[in-house]
């Protein structure tokens, strides 16, 4: 991992890089927070996130940040869908899938964009009957994993439907593949309440395996990062954030957690830095965007790449490309 060796200067130059911000240009540049006496880590991929003033008010925008050019788009200005939230990348960083809500039926759908183009998102699930949520590609980039009123289904790019999973949970969300695509790794609720617990489904025999579980605590947001580890976050006092394991070593919390924070929408950006989203004090809205080192428990605020990309309002579910 590089880190910038100058970032004191590097802060007083994005003052007057007010150019590159992707927009605000006209607005007074937002004052950046104190940070953490080790500079932030050098990136160059892309981040996609969305940012609302509360889930209830329905006024999610999505945004697209560049590392490399230091330039934030508002992605869904101009599309004709409501509150889209939750996107994933592409293998090849070229597209993203997420969640929103069409406004020719008014309700939740699955969309899939290229990125750079002026065309409108498709919506894949336009034809489903359920509420469509939590989409995430495969990591060959061929497939589509997701919910409808709680059942897992499978899709290619195109929409097609190429199976619905049985696993035994009344509700099951927030599916991810794991990196060799035999398994899905998602939060399904318990038999005898409703908390839920982090599971594995085999989708080649159908059998199923508990790879978090606490009696009464609720386990969720898992990511896959590679074919040992995922993360996922734990709601007991507060959500913290978790390293867990598939050989069934005991998950870890990892060590940038705070105990009187939030910590979650946990997303790895390389071997060592993880995207998330807290409410750690020092922030703008109820949650930011930083980036924690998930080794030494450093963490930093992404205002201090951009000033504008944490806001009063709640900036979550950021996804990471290097491409």
């Amino acid at each position: 991992m590089h880190y910038k060796s100058m970032a004191f200067l590097s802060f007083i130059i994005l003052t007057f890089l007010v150019s590159c911000s992707g927009s605000g240009q006209n607005n007074p540049i937002p004052e950046i927070p104190p940070t953490d006496i080790t500079p932030q880590p050098v990136l160059s991929g892309k981040m996609v996130y969305h940012s609302y003033s509360c889930y209830s008010c329905n006024d999610s925008k999505m945004f697209l940040y560049d590392f490399s050019t230091n330039e934030r788009t508002v992605l869904s200005q101009n599309w004709t869908i409501s509150n889209p939230m939750n996107a994933h990348f592409s293998p090849d960083g070229t597209k993203i899938v997420f969640m929103g809500i069409s406004q020719t039926n008014n309700s939740w759908d699955i969309f899939i964009y290229t990125l750079g183009t002026n065309n409108q998102p498709t919506n894949l699930t336009q034809n489903s009957l359920g509420r469509d949520e939590d989409p995430k590609f495969s990591f060959d980039g061929t497939k589509i994993i997701y919910k409808t009123n709680g059942i897992l289904k499978e899709m290619n790019t195109s929409g097609t439907i190429l199976k619905t999973f049985t696993v035994p949970n009344s509700e099951a969300s927030m599916p991810y593949y794991t990196t060799d695509g035999n398994s899905i790794v998602y939060s399904g609720n318990e038999s005898n309440n409703s908390t839920a617990d982090i599971i594995k489904h085999n989708i080649l025999d159908g059998t199923t395996q508990s790879l978090a579980k606490m009696v009464n605590i609720n386990e969720y947001y898992p990511i896959v990062i590679d074919a040992d580890t995922f993360l996922f976050s734990r709601s007991t006092t507060s959500d913290q954030v978790y390293l867990g394991y598939f050989n069934g070593t005991t998950a870890i919390k990892l060590p940038f957690n705070e105990s009187d924070s939030d910590f979650s929408d946990a997303y790895p950006v390389d071997n060592h830095i993880i995207l998330l989203s807290s409410t750690k004090k020092g922030g703008r809205g109820e949650y930011d965007l930083y980036l924690a080192d998930k080794i030494t428990g450093k963490k930093w605020s992404l205002n201090l790449y951009n000033p504008y990309i944490n806001s009063a309002n709640n900036e979550l579910g950021g996804c990471y490309s290097p491409l």
